[in-house]
């Protein structure tokens, strides 16, 4: 995928929490009764459209760029820190807005309540990003399970807990006054911290029991009923549980002593029949909405495990083949210095202090998922030297490597199979002199590299590629799917051509 295309398709999704917090400003303003309206401060809708365009953009722009900034090949030209362009763009720039613009009632207005909802969406769509990353790296342990949807739903449910004890406490005498002011008084939380605990410790109770609800509609409902009895089975229990249940929840927090002697208890029904069809409707809302939300959760842990599995299985054949190189390169090598030392020749040592670096780089960064590129071609290089040691006589090899490779990388041990062939298959089977041409190139972050070499008169037409050949194409298949070019055959010239186009990575910061 070009870097043009993934901008369109990683880039887009993080506009939504931006668009979403701009269209709600611009438009709940408009859905107000006609005589609310009229007393509005807002600007008429395209005077207020143009002038939020002003606030907005930039937040769009800025949210949009932060997006951009996480692709990989941003990835490495990366300098400053997201959190601090995020922390600019969404809470200093809004700050500096609203006090610039306060003293002027005629222009479009940024509120704290505006201000809380951009940040807070633009701050869940990153959170969630960042759940989504850490899924792909394996299952949840340890403090990562704080991304998971129970800890979630309890911090919520905590807050909302701490909420109305904070505001109960702060406007005596609770329930029995309505309605209650959205105002946190602290110096009378404070002076009364018994009172505040006796209020948390009731809404703790309620909030014990949603989460109940959520709980068996998931480990229990979903995850059992669902998955092995079906649909139609689920929801007739669901509608059954929730006949069953409504009525003895309602009655138990009425029994709460927030709730004795009140006009209006907390409950959804607001009063003292715990049979009231709000409560059951409350139910059926609840299991309505947290219902496909758990489902959505349920699906995308599905999926990260389907996928932790299938990359674990591209991981195991990888190193199969990458199991079938390694024996290939050492026995050739071994055999090639066995008769150096039979003829008891001066290039013995040197053959073994070549043959030490190949296999040090086989075994610690060929296990690598990626190497550099440089590292990749100096590694053929030492190969080259140690195969001349042995048929300096008879072949010529000539190589064209860009002398500036930057930092990007591939997979390890791609291109030594395409020279391993060419002296397999072009010198060692021939008595005459031979030659190989080997060209490397970067070309629009990708790698261009050419292996050409004679061979022998009676194998010049031969269409062979050999199991070498195969095993690469498989593992260039589960690396790159069907992003490279491999291609291999003798040309017009009688020599055997071989070219293989990859896309390269950078290198991560």
């Amino acid at each position: 995928m070009k870097f043009a295309d993934r901008i369109k398709t990683d880039h887009l999704p993080a506009l939504f929490p931006v668009l979403l917090a701009w269209l709600w400003a611009l438009l709940s303003p408009q859905m107000l009764p006609a005589d609310v309206a009229a007393d509005s401060p807002i600007a008429p809708f395209w005077t207020s459209l143009w002038q939020s365009t002003l606030l907005y953009l930039p937040l769009l722009l800025v949210q949009g760029w932060l997006s951009l900034c996480l692709l990989p090949a941003a990835a490495a030209k990366r300098r400053v820190p997201l959190a601090l362009l995020w922390l600019v763009a969404f809470v200093l720039y809004p700050a500096g807005w609203w006090y610039w613009r306060q003293s002027d009632a005629t222009v479009y207005q940024f509120g704290s309540t505006d201000w809380l909802l951009v940040s807070g969406l633009s701050l869940l769509y990153w959170c969630q990003l960042i759940y989504q990353r850490r899924q792909h790296d394996g299952p949840l342990t340890g403090w990562s399970r704080l991304w998971s949807l129970d800890a979630v739903l309890l911090a919520l449910l905590a807050l909302w807990t701490l909420a109305w004890a904070c505001l109960l406490t702060s406007h005596p005498p609770g329930f029995a006054k309505q309605p209650i002011p959205v105002h946190v008084d602290w110096s009378r939380i404070a002076a009364e911290p018994v009172l505040w605990l006796w209020y948390l410790g009731q809404f703790a109770v309620l909030a014990a029991a949603m989460f109940g609800c959520y709980w068996l509609t998931r480990y229990y409902l979903i995850r059992r009923v669902l998955a092995q009895r079906g649909l139609l089975t689920f929801v007739l229990l669901s509608l059954v549980l929730i006949l069953l249940s409504y009525a003895p929840l309602s009655w138990l927090l009425l029994q709460l002593p927030m709730n004795q002697g009140v006009e209006v208890p907390a409950v959804p029904g607001g009063s003292q029949n715990p049979f009231d069809w709000y409560n059951f409707n409350f139910m059926l809302l609840q299991w309505l909405f947290t219902a496909p939300i758990i489902l959505a959760f349920e699906r995308q842990q599905q999926d990260s495990a389907l996928a932790q599995l299938r990359h674990q299985q591209v991981r195991t054949e990888l190193q199969l083949l990458q199991q079938q190189i390694n024996p290939h390169f050492l026995f050739n090598t071994l055999n090639n210095l066995y008769a150096l030392c039979l003829l008891k020749s001066d290039s013995a040592p040197q053959l073994v202090l070549k043959l030490a670096d190949l296999l040090r780089y086989v075994v610690y960064q060929g296990q690598q998922e990626r190497v550099l590129l440089s590292g990749e071609l100096d590694y053929l290089q030492h190969y080259f030297d140690l195969q001349q040691l042995r048929v300096s006589n008879k072949t010529t090899v000539t190589v064209e490597f860009p002398a500036e490779t930057g930092s990007w990388q591939l997979p390890p041990l791609l291109l030594i199979m395409l020279v391993e062939n060419a002296y397999k298959h072009g010198v060692e089977t021939s008595a005459d002199s031979s030659q190989i041409w080997l060209s490397a190139s970067i070309r629009q972050q990708r790698l261009l590299f050419i292996c050409r070499n004679t061979l022998p008169a009676q194998t010049a037409n031969t269409t062979d590629t050999g199991m070498g050949l195969d095993n690469l194409r498989r593992r260039l298949q589960l690396l790159y799917g069907t992003d490279f070019v491999l291609k291999s055959g003798p040309d017009a010239a009688g020599c055997w051509y071989a070219e293989l186009q990859l896309p390269l990575w950078p290198e991560s910061p």
